[in-house]
């Protein structure tokens, strides 16, 4: 994929964050998989953050072992009690897992009860997506 490409999809990732469009996009591009983070660790990522300064709370000792960021170079810090001043970086929000595993189906809608009643209703047979 070109440089420029990458670059449109970006930006409309950042435009797009929390609106439907976002998931047309990612169904138009078929890319569900960059959903997943075994695939795309980035996506995973929150915002830069000095959370000392920034989100003190994070830092605190129930934290310890919870909080933690990653360095521009992918390492993973974690907050043990004492590196406080050292979880700068990106904050990796806790408990975030992979979701399940993602099938073709994900491109596709179902076609409705009510549609292949009334197809039915009128003689033709309409079939359901395959998959669901």
């Amino acid at each position: 994929v070109p440089q420029l490409i990458w670059e449109i999809r970006r930006e409309r990732r950042m435009e797009l964050f929390m609106e439907p469009a976002r998931l047309l996009d990612i169904k138009r591009w078929k890319k569900i998989d960059y959903m997943k983070g075994s695939v795309k660790p980035d996506i995973l990522k929150g915002i830069w953050v000095d959370i000392q300064k920034e989100i003190p709370e994070l830092v605190a000792e129930t934290k310890r072992d919870v909080t933690q960021v990653m360095k521009e170079d992918g390492t993973i810090v974690k907050f043990n009690g004492s590196n406080a001043a050292d979880m700068v970086g990106y904050y990796l929000p806790e408990g975030v897992k992979d979701r399940d595993d993602f099938t073709d189906r994900v491109y596709l809608s179902p076609v409705g009860k009510n549609q292949i009643d009334l197809y039915s209703s009128q003689g033709y047979t309409l079939t359901q997506t395959t998959g669901w």
